[in-house]
């Protein structure tokens, strides 16, 4: 296992520790590397002066997997030791932080692919398409103090879209993926520990998504206000509803998927697996965010294929550990009807599960 970071064409290794995430909920990955300030490289030993805001590539098994600059230099000594740690993230990493500025602010029936490009083109961000984006946004305005990513967060939700880093430079517009991870994490075999959590204080019973459209000469006030759409969430059996505003105008089809987006969120958010496995690859091919992978587990009482959320890199005096954050498909997936387990066949606890975890908790997720 290497870990590689290249700044100014020099690629240096000899980690002491190694924490790397990605992940489909956040839109830049970090890293954070722990190092000798003397280095072996291709290029013969060298002292690295390293400084925040270089630009940097960091490299897994020689797979690129951040592109980005260094956000934080630390150096320290004792006697025994000298050791500095760096750490940084994406390019995309600029816009959680900066404040979305360009020209009016406002567009009116652009696609969100262009609406982002025009907002990511000042910090040299190319803005990738891997699904449908959808309609254009008849309308759409940037509020005053908000970033780059609440801007395009906002009109993200709207058309159920992820923004995440391609791990090369580049804003990626896309959803919940299909491929395959390369195996398998299976109890008794790869995995090393798992841990599974159902927290049901941020889900509701219905959600009711409200907005306004876009008014004219002949329609105004009351008369564009639009009824909503709501979705309910039938596994939340008491009285729970949440009213969502939507971030743009939209009929009443278009508000419909944005309660639909909320419930299947919030779902998957109080609906994780925390599992880990040893070494960053498995059959030759590093884990991947937004893959799917089924977990098999007797003592989770799960049998199910899971989405991969975020997967992170360590290195320690342990080794080598990969930890996946995993959650229903349906979470991130407001395309397709949602099936849900309806509550009145009640949650059966299997007898002696030392978890107190059945098979239904896992189908509760839409």
């Amino acid at each position: 296992m290497t870990v590689e970071l290249k700044i100014n064409g020099f690629y240096f290794g000899g980690w002491q520790s190694v924490r790397i995430e990605r992940g489909i909920e956040q839109i830049a990955g970090t890293f954070e590397l722990s190092v000798t300030d003397r280095w072996n490289t291709a290029q013969g030993q060298q002292v690295m002066d390293l400084k925040p805001g270089q630009a940097c590539e960091v490299l897994v098994d020689g797979v690129t997997v951040i592109t980005g600059y260094t956000d934080t230099v630390t150096r320290s000594y004792d006697k025994a030791a000298h050791s500095i740690s760096v750490s940084g993230r994406d390019k995309t990493g600029d816009l959680v932080d900066c404040s979305s500025i360009y020209k009016s602010g406002q567009w009116q029936n652009k696609k969100l692919e262009q609406i982002a490009a025009d907002l990511c083109a000042p910090f040299g961000i190319k803005v990738l398409v891997a699904t449908d984006t959808g309609a254009a946004l008849p309308a759409f305005s940037i509020q005053e103090g908000e970033s780059v990513f609440e801007s395009l967060e906002r009109a993200a939700k709207m058309r159920a879209l992820l923004l995440v880093s391609d791990g090369l430079g580049n804003l990626l517009l896309t959803r919940a993926g299909t491929a395959k991870a390369p195996t398998d994490l299976t109890e008794g075999g790869n995995l090393l520990s798992a841990e599974a959590g159902f927290d049901w204080k941020d889900r509701f019973s219905v959600y009711i998504a409200k907005g306004q459209a876009q008014g004219s000469d002949d329609s105004y006030a009351e008369t564009v206000a639009q009824p909503g759409g709501s979705v309910t969430d039938v596994a939340i059996t008491r009285y729970r509803p949440f009213i969502v505003v939507a971030e743009d105008q939209g009929g009443n089809a278009t508000l419909t998927q944005r309660a639909e987006w909320e419930r299947n969120v919030r779902a998957g958010r109080g609906t994780r697996a925390t599992l880990t496995v040893q070494g960053w690859q498995a059959n030759g091919v590093l884990w991947q965010p937004n893959t799917l992978a089924r977990l098999v587990s007797p003592l989770l009482s799960a049998d199910v294929e899971l989405l991969i959320v975020s997967a992170g890199y360590s290195l320690d005096e342990s080794g080598s550990i990969t930890t996946l954050q995993c959650a229903r498909p349906s979470a991130f997936d407001t395309l397709e009807e949602v099936k849900q387990t309806r509550l009145d066949k009640k949650i059966r606890k299997k007898q002696g599960d030392e978890a107190g975890i059945t098979q239904d908790d896992w189908e509760l997720a839409p």
